[in-house]
């Protein structure tokens, strides 16, 4: 899992970006000082730092560049409530990765830091195109939910139409991602849960389903489901939480324009 740092004094951004980046599975380290920061960076040697500029014991320009200097591949991205020209000229021209100013939305968030790890990814020519398992019993919403992933994202699709077909898949091909009904022929989604997660700890699963009671929410996500999502769905929405997911997986690539 992709590792994150932030480096703020203020409880309030640190929780905000904490909340946003750990949801979707990154590790989420923080810190309120530079002399905390340091040891956080020697030790887990995080992939993306957010930096504000002004931290009590250090100017953060000057942790900026040290941070740079010393872990060259690290994405930096400034953050502060300063909103000049100036000041983002200045973090950019010292080897900042992005700039971004307070106060900030969650999807925002996610989409600078989707940019920066692909690109790094991409220089690094350590890609690696994510497998995607879809798992419903309606045909037609499988064919939508494969299409719009195909048109959006760089990956291997693989489909199951009941439980048990899904079981054999995941044994073979250990996707990353699997987008999970629960009403379905035979076994019942909430079990398939259980068994995915004893063969593939690591696989993500999205339930997507029409049975949305709290009840059945809570159950899903006890069995080791990352998130739920009830029908009709949006793809859109779709779309945004596979990104977020593969994002933390270090496995997203996006299909250029």
């Amino acid at each position: 899992m992709i590792k994150l740092l932030v480096i703020d004094d203020e409880a309030g951004v640190c929780d905000v970006i904490a909340r946003t980046f750990s949801y979707v599975g990154f590790t989420v380290f923080t810190a309120a000082s530079a002399e905390k920061a340091r040891k956080i960076l020697d030790k887990e040697k995080p992939t993306i730092v957010f930096l504000d500029v002004i931290i009590p014991d250090v100017d953060g320009w000057e942790l900026l560049k040290e941070i740079k200097k010393k872990y060259p591949g690290t994405i930096v991205i400034m953050i502060t409530v300063l909103k000049d020209e100036k000041t983002k000229e200045e973090a950019l021209k010292l080897g900042a990765d992005e700039f971004i100013t307070k106060p900030f939305s969650h999807n925002y968030l996610r989409d600078v830091v989707a940019n920066k790890i692909q690109g790094v990814l991409d220089k690094g020519g350590h890609m690696k195109k994510p497998t995607i398992l879809v798992v419903d019993d309606e045909k037609d919403f499988r064919e939508t939910v494969l299409s719009f992933i195909k048109n959006r994202f760089e990956c291997d699709l693989a489909e199951a139409q009941e439980g048990t077909e899904a079981i054999d898949k995941v044994k073979t091909l250990k996707p990353d991602m699997i987008l999970l009904d629960i009403k379905m022929p035979g076994i019942s989604g909430i079990d398939v849960i259980g068994e995915i997660k004893k063969l593939s700890p690591e696989s993500r699963v999205l339930v997507i389903s029409a049975w949305k009671s709290a009840e059945v929410v809570k159950e899903a996500i006890q069995k080791g489901a990352s998130d739920f999502m009830g029908k009709p769905i949006s793809l859109s929405v779709l779309g945004e939480k596979l990104k977020t997911n593969l994002i933390s997986m270090g496995k997203l690539i996006l299909k250029k324009p």
